[in-house]
């Protein structure tokens, strides 16, 4: 399959905009402590950085993965996903027009799959995309490439390198695909903290909409 084309997204800031369901489960578990609320937009710019990226602008103390606190995010991001969350512009028709040019496309994301599944059923992409990759199922996350390597592997099909394309709104998204060995596209929107600039990610390509993978692939 010399001439097949793949295009794997990032999902959280790249593919959906999951912020506001993360940020609805932050404001529960500070109301439930008693503490006070954080605006969403210093809250959104963590987003890519996990659940430790959040309670990092939200609490003082030293966050504790499997702690108690971060279970119970969990359990409420869990009880809210897919409340407020949107696809972001043009994911659609992005997605429409690459199967209509024939081009395989999947999702790899450092998101557990108890999170991830829900997700892409709400939005019916599921059963859209020809390979998937969740953080629970490898031994080394992003910037790690295991899951992009993993990805090819679980679509059962071989690409030349010049026809896989990684798209991600993270610099770890952007190391991962070096690593791995895609060409890399890189997105301006999504969640970033100030400072943090694509345009230095060193990038093979930059987008400000999903639309314009269109164009490249």
């Amino acid at each position: 399959m010399i001439n097949k084309k793949i295009v794997l997204f990032d999902l959280d800031g790249t593919l959906i905009d999951t912020a506001p369901d993360m940020y609805l489960a932050l404001s529960i578990l500070l109301k439930e402590e008693k503490m006070e609320m954080v605006p969403y937009d210093k809250v959104r710019p963590q987003v890519s950085n996990g659940v430790l990226g959040i309670f990092s602008v939200a609490f003082s103390d030293d966050p504790v993965i499997e702690g108690d606190r971060y279970e119970r995010y969990l359990d409420i991001y869990e009880s809210v996903l897919c409340q407020e969350c949107k696809l972001f512009n043009n994911a659609n028709n992005l997605l429409d027009s690459l199967d209509l040019k024939d081009i395989d496309f999947g999702i790899v994301t450092n998101k557990s799959s108890r999170f991830t599944l829900p997700l892409l059923r709400h939005f019916n992409l599921l059963d859209r995309i020809q390979t998937l990759v969740c953080g629970d199922q490898v031994k080394q996350r992003k910037p790690n490439p295991e899951p992009l390597i993993k990805a090819l592997k679980n679509s059962g099909k071989s690409y030349d390198q010049n026809n896989m394309y990684y798209v991600g709104d993270a610099q770890k998204d952007i190391d991962a695909a070096r690593a791995a060995h895609f060409r890399s596209i890189a997105c301006t929107y999504g969640y970033r903290v100030a400072g943090d600039n694509p345009a230095l990610w060193e990038a093979e390509f930059l987008i400000d909409d999903l639309i314009e993978v269109n164009g490249i692939v």
